[in-house]
């Protein structure tokens, strides 16, 4: 059984405060398409290529890789990323953290270490992105 750790995203697998449902793509699994996620949040510590939408947060752990376009709520990044990337509210790109390609987000951070090699932008609430709801 799970336990609830109150420690930060980074490494450690976190079961958020409100006991939001988990879901994980495992080291070693490769996945390819679209991929629609709830409210939740996803730790990705395989591989996925395509596109992923929906209103959860997704970790990208250190040995996980993605490729392709994304929309999501919050993005934790201590993988790779690479495409194009829209984030509704914080993308936080840690200092093992690598992000090539477009960024748009309402706060982008980015570590001293990490790499980002590509375009940035930041949007205030009032000017969200294509698509968004809120």
């Amino acid at each position: 059984m799970l336990k609830r750790k109150d420690k930060n995203l980074y490494g450690e697998l976190v079961i958020p405060h409100g006991g939001q449902p988990i879901s994980m793509i495992g080291e070693g699994v490769s996945v390819a398409g679209t991929m629609q996620i709830g409210s939740g949040l996803v730790r990705l510590d395989g591989r996925l290529e395509g596109k992923i939408i929906g209103p959860g947060t997704l970790i990208i752990g250190e040995n996980g890789s993605f490729e392709g376009e994304m929309e999501v709520n919050q993005l934790v990044l201590n993988g790779k990323a690479e495409g194009t990337l829209v984030i509704a509210a914080t993308a936080h790109v840690t200092p093992k953290g690598k992000l090539y390609g477009k960024i748009q987000a309402n706060h982008l951070v980015i570590d001293q270490g990490a790499v980002f090699d590509g375009e940035g932008k930041t949007v205030r609430k009032e000017e969200s992105p294509p698509g968004s709801t809120g």
